[in-house]
């Protein structure tokens, strides 16, 4: 063992407590405390204690106290923007950190978290009593996660103490979904609207319509919808292209490489999408397809969903819980499943980029349509002779 690499008991008003001693690789004298007795033994502090050895070998040295806040700013600052992450990327980064992180961790030493991981536990189990969501709580676990690995590039820390965290289970939201029954309801409840509207409301009414039925046409997202162009749309081959996504007011790529796709249009969408072109003032390759009906602007999709989407579910006689464009795109995707479409394409369709995301769509497509299965074997077999539900050898 080298000259001045020890393991030491040392006993202290709280108890006793192992702690190591060794040089680094500049020859600076390092004394660590480990953690009490127990769980700490001699025996697993000789095993730390070869550990530092052997990260000394490799040119280890003790980084100088740095507190999570003052590497947070040389994160945001010297990593983030190489990164060339979308700006929304960064603004969740930011508010998480603002809003969470850096409250709870800002004064911690780095060396400190990786000495005490209990102290990320402690911080799960605040931000569950809290009331934030699971997922909510891995998204910051995942930044922090992030940031650490980077002071372990930094050399700021030997290891990333999120690495060994358990994460908080995720439990998926129930989907809601529209029957066929609903959407009929729901579209004849537009009609409705329609015709009562006065001369200022009316194109608001249709631009509402046409942006679920294309909703449940497509299974876009909201910022896809929002955001879709006339150049995307390609009216003759009944196709468009997703390219484009329009997100906390600005315009970007889509959220991931399968997200960037294109989606074919079916009959009735399409007739929707032409009625569109029809009505709207607004035609070029630029201007987009639900913008404002006076303005050709951005919608502002809270307002569209307040006056002219929940009237509409309310007049349909629709009361279970359902969120605008979201449970649009669910709906559309389970639909899309129960009519017997393999995964793959359901996956290419919603954009994405695991399969494992789009076999919620196809569990709830068994369990809210189990007529899925007859009617793809009369999609494949064709329909059984009368008084004989035996399909053909």
């Amino acid at each position: 063992m080298p000259r001045g690499a020890a393991v030491v008991r040392y006993e202290g008003k709280r108890g006793a407590a192992w702690r190591i001693k060794y040089r680094d690789a500049a020859g600076k004298q390092v004394l660590e405390t480990l953690g009490p007795e127990p769980p700490w033994t001699e025996r697993m502090a000789q095993r730390e204690l070869g550990k530092r050895l052997a990260a000394v070998d490799e040119g280890f040295r003790k980084p100088d106290r740095t507190t999570f806040a003052d590497f947070a700013q040389r994160f945001v600052d010297d990593y983030l923007p190489g990164r060339k992450l979308k700006p929304s990327t960064v603004e969740n980064y930011r508010y998480m950190l603002d809003g969470h992180v850096l409250p709870y961790f800002g004064d911690h030493a780095l060396a400190e978290l990786e000495a005490r991981p209990e102290l990320i536990d402690a911080y799960v189990a605040l931000k569950a009593q809290s009331g934030l969501s699971a997922k909510t709580i891995q998204n910051q676990l995942l930044l922090l996660n992030v940031m650490l690995r980077r002071a372990v590039v930094w050399r700021l820390m030997r290891s990333n103490p999120v690495s060994s965290i358990d994460r908080p289970s995720l439990v998926p939201p129930e989907m809601s979904v529209l029957t066929e029954t609903e959407i009929a309801r729901l579209t004849n409840a537009y009609d409705e609207l329609i015709g009562e509207a006065s001369e200022a409301e009316l194109p608001w009414w249709a631009l509402a319509k046409a942006v679920v039925l294309t909703a449940l046409g497509t299974a876009l997202r909201r910022g896809e919808l929002v955001g879709l162009r006339w150049r995307a749309v390609n009216l003759l081959e009944a196709k468009i292209e997703v390219r484009e996504t329009f997100v906390r007011g600005r315009f970007t790529t889509p959220k991931s490489r399968a997200s960037r796709r294109v989606v074919e249009l079916g009959p009735r969408t399409l007739a929707v999408v032409e009625e569109q072109w029809r009505r709207t003032a607004y035609r070029g390759d630029d201007d987009l397809v639900f913008g404002h009906p006076a303005k050709g602007t951005p919608l502002e999709t809270g307002k569209l969903a307040k006056r002219y989407f929940k009237p509409a579910l309310a007049r349909a006689g629709i009361e279970k819980p359902f969120r605008p464009f979201h449970d649009l795109r669910h709906t559309s995707l389970t639909h899309a499943a129960a009519a017997g479409n393999p995964q793959i394409y359901v996956q290419a369709r919603a954009g994405h980029s695991q399969g494992s995301i789009t076999e919620r769509y196809m569990h709830a497509a068994q369990v809210l349509f189990p007529g899925a299965a007859e009617k793809s074997e009369a999609r494949m077999f064709g329909d059984p002779p009368d008084g004989d539900a035996t399909p053909p050898a």
